[in-house]
């Protein structure tokens, strides 16, 4: 119904953690409070990519690797994240692996550490007492309320065989979505057990509350396959979606309700 539509209250895309990032505001809240917000959120970004990127040689992460500082001086973030990273390295079986292969003396995150930063990120916006916001960084989105009262937030998810294309679109209400895939990066994700990427998946996706698991878990859950849409529906709360090279969809049990059809998209 139009007579319900709230109108876009701020729409924001910048540059952050070698990504870009959108946010979209539909509140009845000033532009001012709205922006404010953004600015936080930004703020945060920058923040916590000076403390992990591997690109930069002045980060904690990379003062680490190279033993110029101890993990017990580091950031309460930074020992906080390498806590999670260990936590996710025991129940994947060792799938999630900090340490790349080719590099086992390099500690390398991020594969927790975008969906966590954008997560603890858009906590700003709630802080200011916005209900109604979609964050996307990098494909990495959360969201929360609504753009209008009788339709929740829509996230796409691409096709990875066409960079034109979406496979599917899903409803997210009050939730958070990530993709892993080979279509940006090729393929960058690998097996910490075998040091090998996925072979027979070529997206698979994740929704879920927390953003900072749904980003882990997709990695992960990429690398393992068919296997791993399993292993994802074994968290309570979280589902998932294979697309395969062959094109066929692999999905949990629960995933399917939150497809939207063809005639809402």
């Amino acid at each position: 119904m139009r007579n319900e539509r709230m109108a876009l209250t701020a729409h924001r895309v910048f540059e952050t953690m070698g990504t870009i990032a959108t946010v979209d505001v539909c509140d009845v809240v000033s532009r001012v409070t709205a922006d404010r917000a953004i600015d936080i959120l930004a703020a945060e970004l920058e923040r916590l990519d000076e403390m992990f990127s591997t690109y930069r040689d002045s980060s904690e992460i990379s003062r680490i690797t190279r033993g110029q500082l101890d993990v017990a001086r580091s950031s309460p973030e930074v020992r906080d994240v390498l806590v999670a990273c260990a936590w996710l390295e025991h129940d994947s079986g060792g799938v999630f692996c900090i340490h790349p292969p080719e590099q086992p003396d390099i500690i390398d995150p991020s594969g927790y550490v975008k969906g966590w930063a954008t997560e603890r990120a858009a906590r700003s916006l709630s802080a200011a007492g916005l209900r109604n916001w979609c964050v996307n960084v990098g494909g990495d989105l959360v969201a929360s309320g609504r753009p209008e009262p009788s339709r929740p937030w829509h996230a796409a998810i691409r096709d990875p065989f066409d960079a034109h294309a979406v496979a599917l679109v899903i409803e997210v209400d009050d939730r958070a979505v990530a993709t892993s895939g080979t279509y940006e990066r090729g393929r960058h994700l690998w097996d910490g057990r075998m040091g090998a990427s996925s072979e027979g998946v070529a997206s698979l996706t994740v929704v879920g509350p927390r953003l900072s698991w749904v980003d882990s878990f997709a990695t992960a859950a990429f690398v393992m396959g068919r296997d791993g849409v399993e292993w994802v529906a074994n968290h309570d709360g979280y589902d998932a979606l294979a697309i395969t090279i062959d094109g066929e969809l692999w999905s949990s049990p629960d995933f399917d309700r939150l497809i939207v059809s063809s005639e809402e998209v």
